[in-house]
């Protein structure tokens, strides 16, 4: 089984994309800072995207580029689109049963479990809830996991990677977010399997940084962030005249657009270059 959850010495950066041009354009930052990385596809784009074309380009180009790259399937609800993704070889799967109750998370994710293991594909799932950031600070709070059910949860299952929920959200953040850090001190005192930390997108280096000096912490992941660099492109398009009629030339904006994706890229996965001395919490 070569999933990056066995790769032990290993922390990731999991970036959520939607077509191949996206995919290429974190590939190729990846591929210059020799890093291997995770690619990420909400249920949306999963549906949306040919499946068997991702995943060959992605493993022939990651081949090509001398580059780990691992596809996952992000937040998904439905049993039917995870054995879809197994079909088409993902290499892991998110079942969120976060907003149903605790037991009927469990279920749902044991169910996944006993479908995905003669594939020996990785199973990651989520306690307590991950809000979108326009929800507001609240939803924040009250979402934050109770140590008591990810005990309960963890002994019930058998999940390979649990996103536990300390204070992070998806979406823009408004103000900085008031993470759990003493639950995940918490957390790895019961907790053996990788911990995975949604929301990565709009938070300080440094509070990445202290994420990744937890030695659980395996993958982070970053989705809005990647989608405010692929407008940012279309932006600089916009002020450069790129998108005027006269003269438009869309591999002009595709190149934008792409090195803004890749800049972003890179200045996540120097965190992990950058913190390779940090004092990691065991």
């Amino acid at each position: 089984m070569n999933a990056y959850i066995y790769q032990k010495s290993e922390q990731y950066f999991a970036f959520n994309i939607w077509n191949i041009e996206s995919a290429k354009a974190v590939i190729d930052a990846a591929a210059q800072m020799k890093k291997n990385v995770i690619l990420q596809t909400s249920t949306e784009a999963f549906v949306q995207i040919n499946k068997e074309e991702m995943r060959l380009f992605v493993s022939n180009y990651a081949k090509n580029k001398g580059i780990q790259v691992y596809l996952h399937l992000d937040h998904c609800k439905k049993i039917d689109l995870i054995k879809e993704a197994i079909n088409y070889k993902w290499d892991s799967v998110m079942i969120d049963g976060s907003e149903l109750p605790l037991e009927e998370n469990i279920r749902i994710t044991n169910k996944v479990c006993d479908i995905t293991r003669e594939y020996e594909i990785p199973v990651e799932a989520e306690i307590g809830r991950i809000p979108r950031a326009e929800e507001g600070i609240q939803a924040m709070k009250t979402g934050v996991a109770r140590l008591k059910d990810v005990q309960t949860f963890i002994n019930a299952t058998n999940v390979n990677m649990l996103a536990v929920a300390i204070g992070t959200s998806h979406g823009i953040y408004q103000g900085i977010p008031d993470l759990h850090y003493d639950l995940l001190e918490r957390v790895m005192q019961i907790v053996e399997v990788p911990l995975v930390i949604h929301g990565g997108s709009g938070i300080t280096d440094d509070m990445l940084r202290r994420l990744l000096s937890y030695k659980n912490v395996k993958k982070i992941n970053i989705s809005t962030d990647v989608k405010q660099a692929y407008r940012n492109g279309i932006y600089k398009s916009l002020q450069n005249g790129y998108l005027e009629k006269d003269g438009f030339d869309p591999l002009k904006v595709t190149h934008i657009i792409d090195d803004s994706i890749e800049h972003m890229v890179k200045e996540k996965l120097r965190i992990l270059d950058k913190d390779k001395n940090r004092r990691v919490i065991e």
